[in-house]
């Protein structure tokens, strides 16, 4: 017997567009989980974000009470993360808990559960973060199988858990498998059933997928497929009679089922998101390196061994990420002391949320209203400083950015002034605190390694009888 176990991840931003965010529920998060409600044999795990919880709470009444149905029926496991779904390794030890426990508290007050697995924020691994989340209860991690197969581990060998350690400290890693991730919801239930039915070769098989609840809706041509011709009904009514294929919570799976061994991951993430956080001219490079192994039956050596970058670089490779994530870090560090503060841990949380640090296939970082958003928690956080301290320093000369060189960082009144010494005393933020805005908030136009691809075809997505494209396999017309 297959166990299908099943998790959805759903995150929008702090404070994104609110019809963005509607359009969300409307067309992705309330009717799956209206479909789901109708198949009591569908045991399935959620992820969803804080501040997209407390949205849908006070915003979409229905399907809030959709999710408590569901969890007072036992067909939802929730799992834990950051609140405001920061990258857990890029933040302080003690906000990655205030992050989680805050998440907790939520999920145990309104679902009456308390989590034991944890959603990695876009699966950035790294051990430093186990001591942290064992000892706040969680015992489950999920990865992605490339995780495993760049430490060199085999394919066929990847569908249970593994244990890790740090310092003695033990947690288990579920690893997603890519397969799943590119057949679900995008192919056709005969064919989702034909790949889980070849798992059966081994001990106690586990299809595992855990995947972003857009993907049900909201991506490119998902609504019609999802839910107007049918494919999530047809899926979740032909697993739901099958006699080898069952769905089962990860918590159930885990407490029942021996791990496969021990593992040591190294820091990574996904694969696309090595290929996205490259210099444009090694993304280049890196396609091109790839499509060379893959035309030389060389495809599976090119997964174990021809690795991006880390999620970090792109802290290198934008130096407005880089300000973004040191001004919190700074904040955080500086003023640990003040963190009793409701009001300044909440604007400091909220400020470390991942989205505008980063940039790949979405827009990310090169989202004016994500970066202002950021900006405007980070002078919040600022602003309530200066009400605790009733005080603040005038002039600060420091190394805030983590460069080297002291950047010198100016208080008056309404203004947040911060010069660079690295460029020649550049101003490379000019905050006016009463409008919580910063006017230089811009971003550089530079090359992407993507624009390769996109120069390479002039042919659109097809859409034929074996389901739809996903978006990283569409090719986008110019």
């Amino acid at each position: 017997m297959v166990k299908l176990l099943f998790g959805i991840h759903c995150h929008q931003p702090v404070e994104n567009f609110y019809e963005v965010v509607d359009e969300a529920i409307e067309k992705a998060y309330k009717p799956f989980l209206k479909i789901a409600k109708k198949y009591p044999k569908f045991k399935f795990a959620v992820h969803y974000s804080g501040w997209l919880l407390e949205y849908i709470k006070n915003y979409s009444k229905e399907t809030f009470k959709l999710l408590q149905d569901l969890a007072l029926n036992g067909q939802v496991e929730f799992f834990s993360g950051g609140y405001y779904e920061p990258i857990l390794a890029a933040i302080p030890s003690d906000d990655r808990k205030y992050q989680i426990e805050k998440l907790n508290k939520f999920i145990k007050e309104n679902f009456d559960q308390t989590p034991k697995g944890l959603w990695l924020t876009e699966r950035v691994w790294d051990s430093s973060i186990i001591p942290d989340i064992v000892n706040l209860g969680i015992e489950y991690v999920i990865v992605d199988d490339y995780h495993f197969l760049s430490a060199g581990f085999r394919k066929e060998n990847l569908y249970g858990y593994y244990i890790t350690e740090s310092n003695g400290y033990k947690v288990k890693l579920f690893p997603i498998d890519k397969n799943l991730r590119y057949l679900i919801p995008f192919k056709t239930v005969d064919k989702i059933k034909e790949y889980l039915h070849t798992l059966s070769n081994t001990e106690n098989p586990a299809g595992i997928i855990f995947d972003d609840g857009e993907k049900f809706g909201i991506w490119p041509k998902t609504y019609q497929w999802v839910y107007q011709q049918g494919w999530l009904e047809n899926f979740l009514s032909e697993i739901s009679n099958s006699k080898d294929i069952e769905f089962a919570h990860y918590q159930e799976y885990s407490e029942n089922q021996k791990p496969l061994g021990i593992a040591y991951l190294p820091i990574t993430s996904y694969h696309e998101m090595g290929e996205w956080s490259l210099f444009a001219e090694d993304f280049e490079k890196f396609e091109k390196l790839k499509e060379f192994l893959e035309k030389n039956n060389m495809s599976q050596e090119s997964e174990k061994f021809v690795k991006g970058n880390i999620w970090h670089n792109f802290l290198v490779k934008y130096p407005e990420s880089n300000r973004i994530h040191k001004r919190f870090l700074d904040l955080s560090i500086s003023y640990r002391d003040y963190k009793k503060n409701q009001a300044f841990l909440d604007n400091l949380l909220k400020s470390q949320c991942n989205d505008v640090l980063w940039h790949g296939i979405f827009g990310g970082l090169y989202l004016p209203n994500l970066r202002s958003n950021a900006y405007r928690f980070i002078i919040k956080a600022e602003k309530e400083i200066e009400k605790i301290t009733k005080k603040h320093k005038k002039v600060e000369v420091k190394d805030i950015n983590c460069d080297g060189y002291e950047e010198v960082k100016v208080h008056t009144d309404n203004l947040i002034l911060i010069f660079d010494s690295k460029e020649a005393g550049q101003l490379t933020e000019l905050s006016i605190k009463d409008k919580e805005f910063n006017f230089q908030n811009t971003l550089t136009r530079r090359k992407e390694g993507y624009h390769y691809k996109l120069l390479q075809t002039n042919q659109s997505s097809n859409h034929d009888d074996e389901g739809i494209s996903t978006i990283h396999e569409m090719q986008t017309t110019i």
